[in-house]
């Protein structure tokens, strides 16, 4: 079975954040930098903080690397996003206390 480029980078990304998310390590990331990701990807759709718990804390840094991936039924077009940093960031700003 061979692969495609673009489903094996996704995998290399996803499966250890999902695992992770699976074990319940905890995320670190700056909620400052988060803040500046999330208004200049999110907002746009997004405006609504705190986070809600729709995915559930365990499953944001999944769904966080591509939306359609975790969950094929979602509205969401965003690719998802590909830095591990940035999902943190992004997890620490809509996790924290507003």
């Amino acid at each position: 079975m061979r692969l495609e480029p673009k489903l094996l980078a996704g995998l290399v990304l996803a499966t250890p954040l999902a695992t992770l998310a699976a074990l319940g390590a905890p995320v670190s990331g700056d909620p400052i930098a988060g803040k500046a990701i999330f208004e200049h990807i999110c907002h746009a759709c997004h405006a609504a903080l705190p986070y809600t718990g729709r995915v559930g804390e365990a499953n944001i840094p999944a769904f966080l690397a591509n939306p359609r991936r975790y969950n094929p039924k979602t509205a969401m077009t965003f690719p998802g996003l590909r830095s591990r940093k940035d999902i943190a960031d992004v997890i620490s700003y809509i996790t924290a206390a507003h």
